[in-house]
């Protein structure tokens, strides 16, 4: 009887080292996703490699993501955007957007009559203060901004029945080589950590023309 409870003695403090160790061992494993994007992150801030030319950000992407939108009198249509699924796969950490990330999407637009058309954004939470646009359309640049909202005032034009235009936005999020670089770094940082992705709504509206 004392041989079996000595045993039961024994075996009691083997086990709690066992859950202990097993329950460490789970949270280190559980930690390291953050622990990679951290040292990813830190990484790219010093890679100037990674600094994309805008013109050739759509060479690694197969094809962009494309929103329709149908033009007709009077009336509005909108989407919600959620930026970080529209990233190169060249530039993509862990589906968010950070510095050094790139991407781009469509606006498909088509009518059934002849109408003047007008594209605006509304941002639904902050952006990245360095995160900066373009559009384009045929491969003629519209504008380009520091944000949406000031890019949409280039994107109004005409449409004519049964026709299909294409708005191409392009956005990235470079490094900042200028004399303010230590202040960008800071800032980039900073957003970096904060946002992880950026949300917006996209309308459409059609008026006769003028």
């Amino acid at each position: 009887m004392k041989k079996n409870l000595n045993k039961k003695l024994i075996l009691i403090p083997i086990l709690i080292f066992i859950i202990l160790f097993i329950k460490i061992f789970f949270l280190k494993e559980l930690s390291k996703p953050q622990i990679i994007d951290d040292i990813l992150f830190l990484k790219l801030l010093s890679n100037g490699n990674l600094n994309k030319n805008l013109n050739n950000n759509t060479e690694n992407k197969e094809e962009n993501q494309q929103y329709n939108f149908k033009i007709s009198y009077k009336n509005i249509d909108f989407k919600t955007i959620d930026l970080s699924k529209t990233i190169n796969n060249k530039t993509l950490i862990y589906e968010k957007i950070a510095p050094g990330t790139q991407g781009s999407f469509d606006i498909l637009l088509d009518s059934n009559q002849n109408l003047k058309y007008k594209v605006d954004f509304y941002s639904k939470n902050q952006k990245p203060k360095n995160l900066k646009f373009k559009a384009s359309k045929n491969e003629n640049i519209l504008g380009e901004a520091d944000t949406l909202e000031e890019l949409s005032k280039s994107l109004t034009g005409y449409i004519t029945k049964n026709e299909k235009i294409n708005i191409k936005i392009d956005w990235y999020w470079n490094y900042e080589n200028n004399k303010n670089k230590e202040y960008e770094d800071i800032q980039d940082t900073k957003d970096s950590g904060n946002i992880r992705t950026y949300q917006f709504d996209i309308y459409t509206l059609g008026e006769e023309k003028s």
